[in-house]
């Protein structure tokens, strides 16, 4: 599972060769929300080094980044979604997921698969059981000197969520890579073909006389597995369809519940509330096919009912008036939502496109100023064949300059256009006016990295036929704002969020980044130490750097420093950088150089 194909040695950084471990290690752990509850007296504790249990890891952090994640769980901490009631006054969390490591003590049960001086990046997003057991939140992160590396992360339910790092990348290109994995990860979505085979399905089925609703999909479903549910809530006057996905349901072995209903129970959106408590133990249901004319409410409850990873389908033959779409959900959930005006649903998912880019893409990146925007940019000018155009907004006019400086110094040759538009104090409908004015015919693909709901509200129109918003931040989650699902429908438009990535998104990224496709180390603005982590979370929530900050565990006294100070304060590795700005493996090992790794 762990492809050891060009599996790197032990690192050649001189004052990181050493694997003997110290009995003591240096710890972050977060008690509670606000940075006054991280760690004791504001530095991190000094903590026995564990020891592996047979199936576990002991890995040394080389390099943790830094992510806007981190900042929310300082703020919210055991009120945060994927800590919410965890007792961090006795269980506290070791924040950390963006990370670069090394083996230092492999398990008994693990030395057929593992090596002492092994370097590998961590896929962050563990799954056990289907149950989310993501590392610096439900399982101990990256700040810290030595960690474990414990089952969930080695026996996940996608196997081994480690990868072996090629040795030329550094420590902290390699923990960039997880960042850079969401972002990958966020242009390679589609729809699924069809309803998910033995999974959870929600259908919803009117009475229809004179016209017969269709769903071709049926037809070329095949098991996946054992089990699954099917709800199919189907007017009491009839509906041939009804048949049809009861049918396919019992061949597919799904247990199947049948509820034969009133208009008015069907179009009631407390009946699809009752249906997921009943069925889903309030989980959700992976796909709600809903046929027939919706009504806003109708639609607004199949959109809450859906499951992780959830897709709604739905049929449209005249305007909806405007819907309440939980934009949280879409992001943190990765849902999506699709129409037709078809008589066959199947339509709905057959006419949207993935998000791949495409030669012809009109690419609008909104908020687009900070690191995960660079990110974005840079994807997209990578391409072999890049986007038509780029429009890239954002409210401050130093970050879009350091995007102007970053496109010139790639000299990548791409012959993308690329506009900067700066939004700072313009009305929503003159932004609207502006970008529609950059590109006249819609934008085919919007990535929407504004955290405020108003930007969504703006952009949605801004589509072009057959587009997709993608909404990649992370807006509070019970957040709604009204748009016109009409338009998914009659334009084949898609609604989706995206959040993470999956370990064939990040295996994919670190292919690109160790080929060098992707400029990974470039998004790189500021390091530090170890005990920089609380200057530097403030840094990230003020926006003081551009780009990503990334903090070396075993240099704990190396000041928080942006990369166009070390020319003055560190010479001797700035001298490495290339260009003069960007991070580079000959500069990490100069670093390194200057000093032996401490560990208090």
């Amino acid at each position: 599972m762990n492809g050891k194909e060009g599996l790197s040695r032990p690192s050649d950084l001189p004052d990181l060769v050493e694997l003997q471990v110290p009995t003591h290690t240096l710890r972050w752990n977060l008690y509670g929300a606000g940075l006054e509850n991280l760690g004791r007296a504001g530095k991190p504790e000094l903590v026995p080094t564990p020891h592996p249990a047979p199936t576990q890891l002991l890995v040394r952090m080389d390099a943790v980044g830094i992510c806007y994640s981190d900042v929310k769980i300082v703020r919210l901490g055991n009120q945060h979604p994927k800590l919410f009631g965890r007792d961090l006054r006795q269980h506290p969390v070791v924040m950390g997921h963006e990370i670069a490591c090394t083996v230092v003590a492999v398990g008994d049960a693990l030395t057929d698969r593992f090596r002492v001086g092994e370097r590998y990046v961590v896929q962050a997003d563990v799954y056990l059981g289907g149950k989310n057991m993501a590392i610096g939140y439900a399982l101990d992160g990256g700040f810290t000197q030595y960690g474990l590396i414990t089952e969930p992360a080695l026996f996940g339910d996608e196997g081994c969520y480690l990868l072996p790092c090629p040795e030329h990348l550094s420590y902290a290109e390699a923990a960039l890579v997880e960042p850079w994995a969401c972002v990958v990860a966020s242009y390679r979505l589609a729809p699924r073909p069809t309803p998910r085979p033995n999974a959870r399905w929600l259908v919803i089925l009117p009475h229809a006389p004179e016209v017969h609703y269709r769903c071709r999909a049926l037809e070329t479903l095949q098991p996946e597995g054992a089990g699954g549910i099917a709800v199919i809530a189907h007017d009491a006057r009839g509906n041939p369809l009804a048949e049809a996905f009861l049918r396919t349901a019992q061949r597919l072995g799904m247990s199947v519940h049948t509820l034969a209903c009133s208009p008015d129970q069907l179009a009631s959106p407390t009946m699809v509330h009752t249906l997921k408590a009943q069925h889903t133990h309030d989980e959700g249901f992976d796909d709600i096919l809903l046929f027939g004319d919706p009504t806003p409410a109708l639609l607004e409850a199949c959109i809450d009912a859906l499951a992780y990873g959830g897709h709604l389908s739905f049929t449209c033959h005249r305007p909806v008036p405007p819907v309440a779409v939980d934009v949280g959900r879409l992001h943190y959930d990765r849902l999506m939502v699709m129409g037709t005006t078809s008589w066959d649903i199947t339509d709905a998912q057959a006419h949207t496109r993935s998000t791949a880019l495409s030669p012809t893409e009109q690419l609008l990146l909104l908020g687009a100023g900070g690191p995960m925007g660079q990110m974005h940019l840079h994807y997209a000018l990578s391409q072999p064949e890049c986007p038509e155009q780029i429009v890239v907004v954002d409210r401050h006019e130093d970050r879009l300059d350091v995007l102007r400086s970053m496109l010139e110094a790639s000299a990548d040759g791409s012959r993308a256009e690329v506009h900067f538009y700066n939004a700072a104090g313009v009305p929503l409908d003159h932004q609207q006016e502006a970008l529609r004015a950059l590109s006249p015919y819609g934008y085919s693909q919007i990535m929407c990295l504004s955290s405020a709901p108003e930007a969504v509200s703006m952009a949605y129109p801004l589509l072009s036929d057959g587009g997709v918003l993608n909404l990649f931040a992370g807006i509070p989650r019970g957040v709604k704002v009204p748009l016109d699902l009409t338009l998914l429908a009659t334009r084949h438009l898609r609604l989706m969020g995206s959040s993470g990535s999956s370990m064939a998104d990040m295996a994919h990224c670190l292919r690109l980044a160790a080929e060098g496709v992707l400029p990974v180390g470039r998004v790189l603005s500021a390091i530090g130490g170890l005990n920089a982590l609380p200057e530097a979370i403030q840094a990230v929530q003020q926006h003081r750097y551009s780009g990503k900050i990334v903090l070396f565990p075993h240099l704990p006294t190396l000041p928080l420093i942006g990369l166009h100070e070390l020319h003055t304060l560190l010479p001797e590795v700035a001298s490495y950088l290339k260009q003069g700005r960007f991070w580079t493996k000959a500069a990490e090992t100069a670093l390194f150089a200057r000093g032996k790794p401490r560990y208090s």
